[in-house]
């Protein structure tokens, strides 16, 4: 069944409101709700109950769901929003309390839709008989049963036994407050530079800008490109170094970055981003080119960043 069929069905019911059990993968929560947000043209944190299943492995997942009463419009927006979550689940029903059991009309799951007849739900009476997962109230009690949890996106590892706080928050979130309480962990990025890269076109993002993260090969010696157009529009070229604290970005690094700028003739300037420091010499070389054209950031540079980001 389409879900334009679906749809279709749900209006011939004549009801004005319906009943939204939604769930996603905890990991994918944020992004369902800012999607969400932006479909109702509001601010409500839409998944936001932590909800728990025991899989194969003794592994612990994590969704988060919610129950929401909808009309049609919003409904049908729902449904365009979850169908390009992995691992979404919405189930539809009559319109009543999230805790009460009504008729159950249509269920979308795997980006599948289908029609219930004759049978009857509650949010927490479905997350259990379909999914196997019961509200979390403490998680901290629960998560210290179980070892090796990792949570990744875009192939970037975030962490081990994440803390519960940090289940419901996005990628850049959860990095973000890792650094906060403990700087030394940029240098975990010397690992995998490509998700250094990932997590400073993310920044640029969330700072207010249009981002391109170019490919892994053949970048032409930029890494990210971030944008903001409009009055004082600027074009930045950023080339992002996930080096070790005894490792320095050389005078012979700036030199090519420049370079690649002086062959832009539409990018404001430049900016390398490190975990580390720029040798001595960097600084006094390059003044003339600073900051309008070039900036250097180092790493105590880049968490001032990331705390102005997040206050964001």
């Amino acid at each position: 069944m389409s879900s334009e069929e679906l749809l279709n069905f749900l209006e011939t019911t004549g009801a004005h409101r319906f009943g939204l059990c939604m769930f996603a993968p905890a990991i994918m929560a944020p992004a369902a709700n800012r999607m969400l947000n932006e479909a109702y043209g509001d601010s409500g944190d839409n998944l936001s109950v932590p909800m728990g299943k025991i899989g194969n492995g003794n592994l612990l997942r994590y969704r988060a769901g919610n129950y929401s009463a909808a009309d049609l419009l919003s409904t049908k927006n729902t449904i365009d929003v979850l169908e390009r979550i992995p691992g979404a689940v919405l189930l539809i029903t009559a319109a009543g309390v999230g805790s009460q059991e009504r008729e159950t009309l249509g269920l979308l799951e795997h980006g599948r839709t289908q029609r219930f007849t004759e049978r009857s739900h509650s949010f927490y009476s479905f997350a259990q008989e379909h999914l196997d997962a019961e509200r979390i109230n403490d998680a901290s009690g629960v998560i210290e049963e179980f070892s090796d949890i990792v949570i990744t996106l875009q192939a970037q590892i975030l962490t081990q036994r994440t803390p519960p706080q940090l289940l419901l928050r996005t990628p850049w979130e959860a990095i973000f407050q890792e650094i906060m309480q403990d700087p030394s962990k940029l240098f975990r990025f010397t690992k995998d530079p490509r998700s250094f890269e990932e997590f400073i076109a993310d920044t640029y993002r969330l700072d207010g800008y249009d981002v391109e993260l170019t490919p892994r090969s053949n970048d032409g010696g930029v890494d990210v490109i971030a944008t903001k157009s409009g009055f004082g529009a600027i074009k930045i070229f950023d080339q992002a170094k996930a080096y070790s604290e005894e490792r320095t970005v050389s005078a012979n690094d700036v030199r090519a970055a420049y370079g690649v700028l002086s062959m832009a003739r539409d990018t404001s300037k430049v900016v390398i981003t490190t975990t580390s420091d720029f040798a001595p010499r960097v600084y006094k070389e390059f003044s003339p080119f600073m900051p309008t054209r070039l900036e250097l950031r180092h790493g105590q540079n880049l968490i001032d960043w990331l705390k102005e980001v997040g206050q964001k």
